[in-house]
């Protein structure tokens, strides 16, 4: 009887715990918002108005004014592909129409870190014979991704909204 106790103690002290999860972050144009140790904001500039839309230059851009930001992959890559989830922020234009192939969203991503491997190759030109097979060819590979403290990344796009209405930003940072 004293185990079901513990137990049904254990699981209510887990459902009451408050989830830790990432929610949008809304940005006002030209001011900073911190967010777990990034700074990011972005600006936008009025460029025209064309068939009912007000088209924009938006500058979004993100800094780390935290901790060395290194993931390190399980396994190393040749190339490193831009998935949503390998992400570090992904900024929404909640207005943006879309129209004449203008951005509606952007994600901002980390630069790959790469280390250089020796390897034995059966088809290489051949080697003498003091010369050391794994010494002889090597090549980059992505080990992971890196945004040091104090990094900047920034990005214009060209968006467009309904005619008399400002862009409207939102943030996720990862």
């Amino acid at each position: 009887m004293k185990n079901i106790y513990l137990l049904m103690l254990v699981v209510m002290l887990f459902s009451f715990q408050k989830v830790n999860s990432q929610d949008f972050v809304e940005l006002k144009n030209g001011e900073s918002a911190h967010i777990d140790g990034m700074m990011v904001s972005y600006t936008a500039v009025k460029k025209g108005n064309k068939k009912g839309s007000d088209k924009y230059l938006l500058t979004a851009s993100i800094t780390n004014q935290g901790a060395d930001y290194i993931r390190i992959f399980n396994e190393s890559t040749e190339q490193f592909i831009k998935e949503p989830h390998n992400a570090l922020a992904y900024f929404q234009f909640t207005n943006a129409n879309g129209k004449a192939l203008s951005a509606t969203s952007a994600h901002f991503y980390p630069d790959p870190k790469y280390i250089k491997v020796s390897y034995k190759c059966k088809k290489c030109p051949p080697i003498k014979k003091d010369e050391d097979p794994y010494n002889h060819n090597s090549k980059s590979v992505i080990i992971g991704t890196q945004f040091y403290s104090g990094s900047t990344k920034s990005k214009s796009f060209h968006i467009r909204v309904p005619e008399g209405e400002v862009p409207k930003v939102r943030v996720l940072v990862n």
